[in-house]
């Protein structure tokens, strides 16, 4: 192979390759601000509150994606029963250039507090469509208020 030929060629890959792997595409997770409750709508002190994310993962026997869900970015509520969980980012290096300039966003959590049912969203139920541009929860916030429900004991 001629050393112009073997030039072209690399500079070809090297091109092809960075339409597909850089750091341009910036993915937001949204702010969720809100409050916790009992069911006398008295705020609740100390009640835990988790992110809830998925981590997607490659079955090796099987090669199909896995999800699985985790807690991320605890935090407790404080005395009025108030807590945040900040926007948080992340980038995404290995994308198409045909991205959609579209998004849904979610926020997704789950809170506890002993003698108190646990509260976890349900999917969906916390979703807002993002037209702006292709950074999925930039700039969201979501302001739930949660009444969590005494524990039956028998």
């Amino acid at each position: 192979m001629k050393k112009s030929t073997k030039i072209f060629i690399a500079v070809f890959l090297i091109l092809v390759i960075g339409i597909f792997i850089h750091p341009s595409k910036v993915i937001y997770i949204p702010k969720i601000t809100g409050k916790v409750i009992d069911e006398n709508r008295n705020p609740l002190k100390g009640a835990i509150v988790s992110r809830i994310e998925e981590l997607e993962t490659v079955n090796k026997k099987w090669g199909y994606f896995e999800y699985t869900k985790y807690r991320t970015q605890t935090t407790k509520t404080d005395q009025n029963g108030n807590f945040q969980l900040e926007e948080k980012s992340r980038i995404e290096w290995i994308h198409t250039p045909l991205d959609l300039p579209f998004a849904y966003c979610y926020g997704n959590f789950e809170i506890e507090k002993v003698g108190y049912k646990t509260y976890q969203t349900k999917f969906g139920e916390f979703e807002q469509f993002h037209k702006a541009n292709c950074y999925a929860c930039e700039k969201i916030e979501f302001k739930p208020i949660i009444t969590l429900k005494k524990e039956n004991k028998n």
